[in-house]
Parts: structure tokens; sequence; C-alpha cells
């Protein structure tokens, strides 16, 4: 009896594995038992590439993973986005599309560092660690820019 389990086991862990591609493609098809009314797609990791306009810096790139902020709503952070259409960059027309400065609300910068925004990864952060001090944890490491949460020093 428990080597049939775990043959059944080991035979559903490599089905899994050998459909797993299908699944993350982009065209992926769905079981004929399901009528997917909608799907979502988005990169679960990735580095942002600074625009070539937008003012360098000597920092290193940011990776986020969308894994890491589950927790929130997507229209927390893409705060333009009406639930049902693409979501646009940061950079459309309307939105952080001002690239050369860091000083504009409607800059790329404070989409990112406007630490009174709650879209803004900083202002979140800095909300975050309020809160995570009234409790008595730890907070995340905000600064120095140069080595914390989100520009990581490279080794």
């Amino acid at each position: 009896m428990r080597s049939k389990v775990m043959y059944l086991a080991l035979l559903g862990m490599a089905l899994s594995l050998a459909l797993a591609p299908m699944a993350f493609s982009e065209n992926a098809t769905f079981s004929d038992l399901i009528e997917a009314k909608s799907t979502i797609c988005y990169p679960l990791e990735f580095t942002f590439k600074r625009p070539s306009a937008v003012l360098t810096t000597k920092l290193p790139a940011v990776s986020f993973s969308h894994g890491q902020h589950a927790n929130l709503a997507c229209a927390d952070c893409h705060h333009m986005w009406d639930g049902k259409g693409p979501v646009d960059s940061c950079t459309t027309a309307g939105c952080h599309e001002v690239l050369d400065s860091r000083q504009d609300d409607m800059s790329y910068f404070k989409a990112f560092h406007n630490k009174d925004a709650a879209y803004s990864c900083l202002g979140c952060h800095m909300k975050m660690n309020q809160e995570r001090k009234e409790h008595g944890k730890d907070t995340l490491k905000l600064s120095p820019c140069s080595n914390n949460i989100c520009h990581v020093a490279q080794k």
C-alpha cells in the first residue's frame, strides 16, 4: 500500500513538472473542465531598467518580486490601472513621464521614491517601518541608498 502511494505521489510530481512550462507560457491552455473568464500574466521577478532619459546613478538596479508583494492589491502600486486592461508603464503620458527631474511629483524618480505617496515603494516601506516599530518588530533597511533592501550592493 505504501509503495502505491509513493508511486502515485512521484507520478503526480513528474506530471506537474512536465506540464509546468505550459502553465507559465504566454499562450497557456487550460483544462477542458474550466472556463476561464479572465487571466492575469505578470513577471514574478524582474529587474527595473531605467529609461535612457532618466538621470543616471551609480546605485545598483532594483530587483523586484511580485511574489514577495502578493499581500498587496495590484492597484496599490499600479494606481492608474483600471483593473481590466493592460498595466501601463510608469512613464506613460499622464503618470510619471518626467524623466529628467527628481523633484517633480510626476517624475519617474518619484514613482518609486515619494515618501508621502502610498503607491511609491519608499512611501509604502516607510509606512510599513512605522507599523513594525509600533509592534516592536525589526524594520526594513531603507538607508543608506547604496545598500538597502531596494538597491542591494553587488558582491
